[in-house]
């Protein structure tokens, strides 16, 4: 069954915790093991002094167990194992009776030391009583184990206290680490993620003092200077498509889509503005008859010209386009009415008096037809302003032919 945490932990509390870890069980081994070791030397030093002192009471109490003399025999034992690590002595006569016996007041408390002493194997020592080479009892002596828990107690504290020592060592080396590692990745991390996210591309990964980390960095600089120049071209790239899908290919000017596009931009912003908008709509004249008779080549030339000169009589902000074969439309934004752009219009046909000169040295004579609708006047939506311009328009061309024919006559 696989593992799965509550929460994701962050490097730095994986890198944190592994140095507490690892020092709290390196000095807990440690300590462990030096315990271990202390101890079993302790049973050898407490076995020696107490083999000593069950010789040195021997000794002493010869005479009083030859002569019994119970009281001087407790007396010595209480004058010479008051203070010392020993539970209880005994004394026996030549017949293996008790003849007199002792007790700490200490291990009448409690006789956590002697188990302690018993669980490490710290047995009874005892010697013999002889006069003149001839056994006359005999002398048992039960440590405390006061030395056991002393050096327990003092192995403990050393413990703990190394322990202290480690755990702030290895927070110190954590923090060293986490500098060296876990910074430079939390730093390639935060400019991924501003990559994706923001599609922050000019942002880069500082060097790293670890050199494997320091070639991770420079791999990913990398990958991003590719990123961004192939998305800086890929831009571009996008930038010229998006202006051929909204030009005319023969004059430059916009095309129908962009147009309208433009149109029901200029239509939502006046209906909030309350401001007003002008369309004109253009049909050159006579256009056919320039293709039959100098060809498609000076119709192309004418139309170009005629284009230029309309992109001349209009403002920055306003929109000249080419909806398709020799009609023109313009988009003026903002106006003040009709009379605003019957002046452009008649600009225009001013505009349209010098005659185009052709390479050859055939010279054309533009002319256009121009119908104007203004919004809300008009018609209040792109439909309608085209139509009624449209109509204008024709209207327009009407009244130039009739014209043109009263002159013939």
């Amino acid at each position: 069954m696989s593992f799965v945490p509550h929460r994701n932990a962050s490097l730095h509390d994986v890198i944190r915790r592994a140095h507490l870890r690892m020092a709290a069980w390196a000095i807990s081994l440690a300590g462990v093991l030096l315990l271990l070791v202390g101890v079993v030397v302790l049973r050898l030093y407490l076995l020696n002094n107490l083999q000593l002192m069950a010789r040195s009471l021997a000794y002493t109490v010869e005479a009083a167990l030859v002569f019994e003399d119970r009281d001087e025999a407790g007396k010595l034992l209480e004058q010479l194992l008051r203070g010392e690590d020993v539970a209880r002595a005994q004394v026996f006569d030549a017949r293996n009776q008790v003849f007199v016996q002792w007790s700490s007041r200490k291990s009448a408390r409690g006789g956590v030391g002697e188990m302690l002493a018993a669980g490490i194997g710290l047995r009874p020592e005892e010697a013999e009583v002889s006069q003149d080479g001839k056994p006359v009892g005999r002398v048992v002596l039960y440590s405390d184990g006061a030395g056991v828990v002393r050096f327990l107690c003092a192995g403990l504290a050393v413990l703990v206290f190394c322990l202290g020592i480690s755990g702030y060592l290895g927070l110190r080396q954590s923090r060293r680490m986490l500098r060296d590692i876990a910074e430079p990745l939390e730093q390639l991390a935060r400019v991924a993620r501003a990559v994706r996210r923001d599609r922050s591309m000019e942002q880069r990964v500082p060097a790293a003092r670890i050199a494997e980390l320091r070639e991770l960095g420079d791999d990913f600089n990398a990958l991003l200077s590719e990123l961004q120049m192939r998305h800086e071209k890929l831009r571009q790239q996008n930038s010229v498509l998006e202006l051929k899908a909204s030009r005319d290919g023969l004059t430059g000017l916009a095309n129908r889509s962009h147009f309208e596009k433009r149109l029901r931009q200029a239509l939502g912003d006046a209906a909030e503005t309350g401001r007003k908008l002008a369309v004109l709509f253009l049909d050159n004249d006579r256009f056919k008859q320039v293709n039959d008779v100098h060809g498609h080549a000076a119709g192309d030339a004418l139309l170009r010209a005629v284009g230029e000169r309309l992109h001349a009589m209009v403002r920055e902000a306003d929109l000249v386009a080419r909806l398709g074969g020799d009609e023109f439309a313009i988009l003026l934004y903002p106006v003040g009415g009709v009379a605003d752009a019957q002046f452009v219009a008649d600009k225009i046909q001013d505009a349209m008096r010098e005659p185009v000169l052709m390479g050859s040295g055939v010279q054309l004579q533009p002319s256009v037809s121009v119908g104007l609708a203004v919004y809300p006047q008009h018609g209040q939506d792109l439909e309608a302003l085209m139509n009624h311009a449209d109509q204008a328009m024709y209207q327009a061309k009407l009244a130039r032919h009739s014209a043109n024919d009263r002159d013939k006559e």
